[in-house]
């Protein structure tokens, strides 16, 4: 593989059908990644380095890189019967990720990507493991998550976790 690696590789893009007159995924024919998520590649899934987690990001299939992670700030959504669809993981692999201005739209600024759902817990070990990330704050985080959504939601909890034990065990 030549050239700078990027920190998003998505299996398919969103593409504007004017016959159908709206968007739609699209898929490489060769079965090629598009770097974040727009520039055509000659790189293959199975050509990307351990370090690049599969999961869905951008509402595209792809892989993220856990390698080079900077900053990352986790927030729960403490409210709904879910329990990551609505927690958003800010990543960053450049700066510090800091409080949007008041008045913005964004809750903060300097993050490369968020990413939401079931593939928190995936991106954070992998963090940990290929960034040397210190993840023990967003362990607990996550399991007071657990525990006030089996308390909050129980028929829920039933379905969507699968063990009824901490994530990070």
């Amino acid at each position: 593989m030549k050239g700078k690696m990027r920190f998003l590789y998505l299996i398919e893009k969103w593409k504007y059908d004017r016959k159908e007159k709206h968007y739609k995924y699209v898929r490489d024919e060769n079965g090629y990644l598009y770097a974040n998520g727009i520039y055509p590649t000659r790189i293959k899934p199975e050509e990307l380095p351990e370090w690049y987690v599969y999961g869905r990001y951008l509402k595209c299939f792809g892989y993220l890189s856990a390698k080079g992670v900077k900053h990352m700030i986790y927030t729960p959504n403490m409210v709904f019967n879910h329990m990551f669809k609505d927690d958003t993981l800010y990543i960053s692999y450049d700066q510090q990720i800091m409080p949007a201005d008041s008045g913005s739209f964004e809750r903060y600024k300097g993050y490369d990507i968020a990413i939401g759902g079931g593939y928190i817990v995936s991106f954070l070990k992998a963090a940990e493991q290929y960034s040397g990330y210190d993840i023990s704050g967003f362990k607990v985080q996550i399991e007071e998550k657990r525990l006030w959504f089996k308390q909050a939601f129980p028929e829920d909890y039933k379905h969507e976790v699968s063990a009824d034990k901490p994530y990070f065990e």
